[in-house]
């Protein structure tokens, strides 16, 4: 029985939460075992209240072990632009002798809808870009919805970006002419449009963007893409959870497609975007809008590697100690990093 059959007289789906029929026979066995095993029983996130999945600890089981690197410190930074609390930020430093010029830099954003996810929901990625990329990784606690909704995400990781270019150079030891970004899921959608920003204004300039099951368009819903009809039912997000985290972030219906929200509707000139490497799961509402994005750089010149992964609904990237899709759409990133910040080594 499917979680939209299975209502409770409370007018609410309990758990267990089978796999659905549509989804049965396309999914990637590592996945359903282990959802099966360890996810089917729990209450799904936008059924229950949000302090709970704030208060449950782990957002996405699953996650392999921390890589080794030197050190890991947080920050607290000031504003430059906008207004609003400081910003926390998590600066993985690479075991190593630094470059003479200085640590290249990625800042990173981690997902969770815009509603859930802290600075250590995604360490596990953090450092392995930073151990195997061989670049400091900034990592960004920036503020949720539907306490903060739109556009305080964006001024957060604006913000976040300033600070590298800026203290962060001269704390950190940075070469800031080598700079990337990425981010998963709503971090995708946020990494995107610190890229398409920086190359309105002119600066900074990015050279990688690494995009984990980017949210790009905000407008998507079932009755206009094939990819959030046929995978309505997936698990992990189906259609309804992301309509409720879209819901909590952009309660403005008019922002859905405010390009700050929906970077695939940006109208800037996408041939001054950097390098792209998108990783989409094939079961994930939100794949067509992650090829479309990679599909318009390309068409402006702009190359982007774009992998989907086989079978795989959407947290792969966060559960690289169960899913070979999940330690493969990591080395996809780190080696980009790697790759692009010491092309002498190529």
């Amino acid at each position: 029985m499917s979680v939209e059959q299975k209502i409770t007289r409370g007018d609410h789906p309990e758990p267990p939460y089978p796999l659905h029929p549509s989804v049965v026979d396309r999914i990637n066995p590592q996945y359903a075992d282990f959802y099966n095993k360890h996810i089917m029983k729990h209450q799904q996130v936008h059924l229950q209240p949000i302090e709970a999945s704030r208060a449950s600890g782990t957002l996405i089981p699953g996650a392999g072990p921390l890589a080794l690197v030197a050190k890991v410190e947080d920050y607290f930074i000031s504003r430059e632009e906008t207004t609003g609390p400081r910003v926390r930020v998590r600066a993985f430093t690479p075991n190593g002798l630094r470059p003479e010029e200085g640590w290249p830099v990625c800042v990173y954003f981690h997902g969770g809808g815009w509603v859930l996810g802290t600075i250590d929901t995604e360490n596990v990625i953090a450092s392995n870009l930073c151990a195997r990329g061989k670049s400091v990784v900034v990592a960004v606690d920036y503020r949720l919805a539907p306490e903060n909704p739109f556009p305080a995400a964006v001024d957060d990781c604006w913000e976040s970006v300033l600070w590298v270019l800026g203290q962060g150079k001269l704390i950190l030891n940075l070469d800031t002419s080598k700079l990337a970004t990425g981010g998963s899921s709503a971090g995708g959608n946020l990494a995107a449009i610190m890229c398409q920003r920086a190359a309105a204004l002119g600066s900074p300039k990015f050279s990688l963007q690494l995009l984990s099951v980017p949210v790009t368009d905000n407008t998507a819903d079932t009755t206009n893409s094939k990819s959030w009809n046929e995978n309505q039912h997936t698990p992990a997000l189906p259609a309804p959870k992301m309509m409720w985290y879209r819901n909590h972030y952009l309660p403005n219906k008019s922002d859905w497609s405010h390009p700050e929200a929906s970077p695939l509707l940006w109208e800037g000139d996408w041939s001054k975007l950097p390098y792209a490497v998108i990783v989409v799961g094939e079961l994930d509402v939100l794949r067509d809008e992650g090829l479309q994005f990679g599909e318009k750089l390309r068409h402006a010149g702009v190359k982007a590697d774009v992998y989907v992964m086989k079978g795989q609904p959407h947290p792969f990237i966060a559960m690289d100690g169960v899913l070979d899709a999940g330690k493969e759409a990591i080395t996809y990133f780190c080696d980009a990093l790697r790759q692009t910040m010491y092309p002498g080594e190529n």
